[in-house]
Formats: C-alpha cells, sequence, structure tokens
C-alpha cells in the first residue's frame, strides 16, 4: 500500500513536536517568553493532533477505496516465492508480466537460489512473515512435509486447502482439466493429518528408476540379444556380456554402473530397485504385524547382497565402487553395459545423434536400449516413487478468502481456460523466446531469446504453475524432427511404461513412512544408520561375513532408538 506525501508529512510532523516538546521541558518557573512559547508549541501539537487524525482518516478512506477497486477489477497483488536452480532469473522480466497479463494480478515473486532456499524459507517461518504462496521444498528423502514446514502446519501457518479442492463435486480438484484425473493415491500423498496442505503442480510419471538401461550395439556385437527376464539371469547378462565387451572392446566395460556415492549408498536409486527384487518393499513397510521394517534390515536384504557380491567376484563392478569415483564404470562414457535409472532416460534420437544421450567424447555407434522390468524372489525390478508430486506450494494462512480463491484460480491454470498455456508453459511466448521452425521445432539460439530466457525463467514457472502431468514418453521419445527416437525405441519406451503402472497397481507398493512425523526418526536416524552403507560395502567386497553382518542389524533393531521409532511411526499413522 503505498501511503500519501501529505500523510507522511503530517505523522512526520507531529513526531518532530512531540520530541521537541519533551526537549522543552525544564525544571525552574517559566517567564512570558516561556509560556508563550508553550502555548504556541501546544498549539501547534494540537493542530498537528488533529491533521494526524486527517490523515489516518484519509489513509482509511483511500484503503478502503483500494479495497473496493480490486474488487471491481484492478489488480490483486500476490506474493510468492520460488526455487531458482542456478539461472539467476530476473525480477520483472517479459516472461513475468506476460504471466501478470493473462492471469490480470500483479506478481511480487522472489527466485531465491536454490542452496538457500530452505534456510531462507525457514527463517520466514521463524519470523512469521511468509509471503503468500511459497513452493515447497522437496526434501532428500524425497518428502515434502519435513519437520519445520509440519511443525508450522501444525501452528495454523499455511491454509488447508480440502474445502477449496473439494465440494460435492464443484471443488478444484472436481472439476479442473489436469487435477480431475489425479486418484485417491495421488491426493493421500499430499496429506498431513487428514488436511491438504500442499498443493502439486503435476503428477510424476509412477516408477521412475525402474530402468535398466543397457548398450544395445554391445548386445548385438557380442550375441546377448535374448533379454534377461529373472534376477539370476540378469546377473549372468552383466557378467557375460561385460566379460565379452571387455576382450573385444580391448578395455574395460563393467557389467553395471555402481559407486558408492557417500550419501545413499547401497540406498541409491541406481541399484534400489534390484533389492526390492529380493526384499519385496521399498524403504519401508508395514508387516503382518502392523510394525515398520526398514528395508535393509530385513532377512532377505543379504539376499540382494549376495547378488551384488556375485557381481563383484566376477569383476562386473568397480573394485573401487567404496571410493566414490562416478566415472569409472560411468555407463554414458561407455564404461559399463548397463545403468539402473529412470526409465524414460534412454531417449536416444534414431539417428544416434541428433539426441546423442551418451557423453559427447564417445563414438557415434553407441546405441541405447532399455530391458523390461525383471522378476526376483518377491518382487519385480519396479521401484515406486517416493511421491508422485512432481513439485507443489503451499498458501499462508494470513491470506484471507477473497485472495485464497484468486491464488486457486491463477495458480491452476489449463490449456482449456487459457488456449496456447502449455506451449507457454514449456517454451514461453512465440517472438520474445524462440522462433517457430516449419518442422515444429523451436530455435533459441539467438543470443536476444537466450538472455530473455534465462530472465524470464522460461521453462521453470510450472514449479508453481500448474501444468500437465508428465508425459514422458512424447516430450522424449516422441519430438519433433530429427530428435525424434526410433519406431522401435518408442515402441519399447511404451511397453515399460504400461509394465511398470500396471505392476504398482498390482503390489500397491509404497514408502509407508509417507508423510509421517517421528521426531526420534529426525534426531537420530542419521547416527543410528551411520555404518549401514559402510557394512553393505564391506560384506560385498567379502571382508565380512554372514554373521557378522546380521549381528550388526540385530545390533540396530534391537535399540531402543529403533523401537521408538518404529512406534511413532505406527502412532503418526493412527492419526
Amino acid at each position: 500500500m503505498k501511503k500519501n506525501f501529505r500523510n507522511q508529512v503530517a505523522f512526520g510532523l507531529a513526531a518532530v513536536l512531540a520530541v521537541g516538546s519533551l526537549a522543552g521541558c525544564g525544571d525552574g518557573k517559566k517567564d512570558s517568553t516561556e509560556a508563550k512559547t508553550e502555548a504556541k508549541t501546544e498549539a501547534a501539537k494540537t493542530e498537528a493532533a488533529e491533521e494526524t487524525k486527517a490523515a489516518e482518516k484519509e489513509t482509511a478512506a483511500v484503503e478502503a477505496t483500494e479495497a473496493a477497486t480490486t474488487k471491481s477489477g484492478d489488480r490483486m497483488t500476490i506474493s510468492v516465492m520460488g526455487i531458482d536452480w542456478g539461472y539467476g532469473p530476473q525480477a520483472g522480466s517479459d516472461m513475468e508480466k506476460y504471466w501478470e497479463d493473462l492471469f490480470d494480478v500483479d506478481l511480487e515473486i522472489e527466485w531465491i537460489n536454490y542452496q538457500d532456499y530452505d534456510q531462507k524459507v525457514n527463517t520466514l517461518i521463524a519470523s512469521d512473515s511468509i509471503p503468500d504462496v511459497i513452493q515447497v521444498s522437496k526434501q532428500g528423502n524425497g518428502s515434502y512435509y519435513y519437520p519445520i514446514f509440519t511443525q508450522a502446519v501444525d501452528a495454523g501457518v499455511f491454509v488447508d486447502m480440502t474445502p477449496y479442492l473439494f465440494d460435492n463435486g464443484n471443488g478444484i480438484a472436481e472439476t479442473n482439466a489436469v487435477m480431475k484425473n489425479w486418484d485417491d493415491a495421488m491426493w493421500a500423498q499430499t496429506k498431513y493429518k487428514d488436511g491438504i496442505y500442499i498443493l502439486p503442480r503435476s503428477k510424476a510419471e509412477s516408477g521412475q528408476n525402474s530402468g535398466i538401461e543397457v548398450r544395445k550395439d554391445l548386445m548385438e556385437k557380442y550375441g546377448f540379444t535374448e533379454e534377461p527376464t529373472t534376477m539370476d539371469e540378469l546377473k549372468d547378462f552383466l557378467i557375460g556380456l561385460s566379460k565379452a565387451a571387455s576382450e573385444g572392446e580391448g578395455k574395460k566395460i563393467y557389467g553395471l554402473e555402481f559407486y558408492d556415492d557417500g550419501k545413499k549408498g547401497f540406498m541409491n536409486d541406481y541399484i534400489k530397485a534390484f533389492a526390492i527384487a529380493f526384499t519385496g518393499q521399498t524403504d519401508w513397510a508395514v508387516d503382518e504385524n502392523g510394525d515398520f521394517q526398514y528395508m535393509q534390515f530385513q532377512d532377505s536384504y543379504i539376499d540382494f547382497l549376495n547378488w551384488m557380491k556375485d557381481l563383484y567376484d566376477a569383476g562386473a563392478i568397480d573394485p573401487e565402487f567404496a571410493l566414490n569415483n562416478s566415472d569409472t564404470s560411468k555407463w554414458k562414457a561407455g564404461n559399463s553395459v548397463a545403468f539402473l535409472s529412470a526409465w524414460y532416460n534412454w531417449n536416444q534420437s534414431a539417428d544416434l545423434t541428433s539426441n546423442k544421450i551418451f557423453d559427447e567424447s564417445t563414438p557415434a555407434t553407441y546405441e541405447a536400449w532399455c530391458l523390461m522390468p525383471v522378476k526376483g524372489p518377491k518382487a519385480y525390478t519396479v521401484s515406486p516413487n517416493y511421491t508422485d508430486v512432481d513439485s507443489c506450494i503451499a498458501i499462508s494462512s494470513k491470506c484471507d478468502d477473497a485472495k485464497i480463491q484468486k491464488i486457486m484460480e491463477i495458480f491452476n491454470g489449463t490449456e482449456e481456460q487459457y488456449p496456447g498455456y502449455n506451449d507457454v508453459m514449456k517454451d514461453g511466448v512465440e517472438g520474445l523466446h524462440y522462433t517457430l521452425l516449419e518442422d515444429g521445432t523451436k530455435d533459441t539460439t539467438d543470443e536476444a531469446f537466450k538472455k530473455a530466457r534465462q530472465d524470464g525463467y522460461v521453462g521453470a514457472w510450472n514449479q508453481i504453475f500448474l501444468k500437465t502431468d508428465m508425459d514422458q514418453v512424447t516430450d522424449k521419445f516422441m519430438r519433433p524432427g530429427a530428435k525424434a527416437a526410433s519406431e522401435e525405441n518408442v515402441a519399447r519406451v511404451k511397453e515399460i511404461k504400461e509394465f511398470v503402472y500396471s505392476d504398482l497397481a498390482a503390489t500397491g507398493m509404497t514408502n509407508a513412512i509417507q508423510n509421517l512425523q517421528s521426531a526420534t526418526y529426525d534426531n537420530t536416524w542419521n547416527v543410528l544408520t551411520d555404518d549401514v552403507d559402510t557394512m553393505c560395502a564391506q560384506y560385498v567386497m567379502g571382508q565380512i561375513g554372514e554373521e557378522e553382518w546380521k549381528s550388526f542389524v540385530q545390533g540396530i533393531v534391537e535399540s531402543s532408538d529403533y523401537q521408538t521409532i518404529q512406534q511413532e511411526f505406527k502412532e503418526a499413522a493412527a492419526q
């Protein structure tokens, strides 16, 4: 709210006079000059006070007028904070102005560098000064409902959006062209104590890290075209092709890209699906007694470690995988046969080079393929996401109903409401951010386009605005022009997607602690499990045996901290 100059002068004058009157006070008798001066001062104070009251009334009138005009058509101001992933977007860019004009609002948006974002949000929460809308950051464990955020939710800092989303068929979630396709399982992932405090911006592809990407050129060259269907067959496939390719190519080619990153290590997504095949669960599951159980502490987890040990003993994984060297067995550098990654990340173009997914230094003959998920003793190599919420926002409870309604309207736009919305969300505005070529591709090579795209954060507004659900088959494999994948690869990725979705629907596998809170888990888990990764590595490398592993695990599961964690999760799930 801008205050007019007259009001500021009036308030300032009153303050100066008040200070002046205090400075003129003394203990002696007042002579006639002092009395006259005091009388003038008092008169001035009275006049200033009256002018102040008049100014206050005028300010109130102006505010009432502005509120009325806002309702009748003037733009509402909405403050927003989102994550800058290192691009340095600029305030007041053409892209920002486009959204403001499209939605008829003023956006006071601040993009905070990702390295500082969580601290900034937490500081604003602590000082009770969050903007109207914030992007909620996904934490390292995949959760949006992290402790400080949930404490703020409990304190009433954020809006429970449930009544705006679901209203007997008339809510946003029930009528919006994108949201109405989200099932109960998707909405369950947004809940905390039966309230919805995070609003997804899209639904991610399911079971993302379930793709066993392989070098098809090596498969064909060395006669390994029969694809494995079980974990045992996959092991033999990796060992056999690694040996044949190493001999034939004249350099070491490992069977599987794997290294211990010193963070998640053996729980990392590039081997977790293999562990799922042996344990039948992801990170956390609830057993038949209703107790929460961690994957690595299950009896069957050692079967996965034995599978990895067989690869290690055969030289199919880097013998120094524990040293955190990400290049030695890097698949995209041509140093391994296979790589467990997202099932849609092998989107090589049909000509192999227009969209070359391998490192630029590699030959143009490298060809990517992806195996179907293989079957293990307890499950297929299908790894559920921690959450299918691709990104999300939260709304400050300081917003009144009118502002919440406006936020719900403009932050949940769709192609049906605003024709061309999807293209702008992805690529910006034609003429400002790209030139449309005859083959349907968008040329962004002009330096002016590059600057405008960077300043306007083109392609990243989908972190805060609603976008269509992820369709990686279309977006990655069916791109226009020369970057399109071959028909064979398109058919395979569709086959994988269908299998992954069907398997997850059949098993219902999820991370059982999703959105649950345990204070003991937050405070002790890193210390409690600090040596687990080291013990896994030592077992695979043959430095410890089965009895030592089991004794180590037993020490953790019988600890008071672990048992308290189990109980707290159980209690949280019952709420």
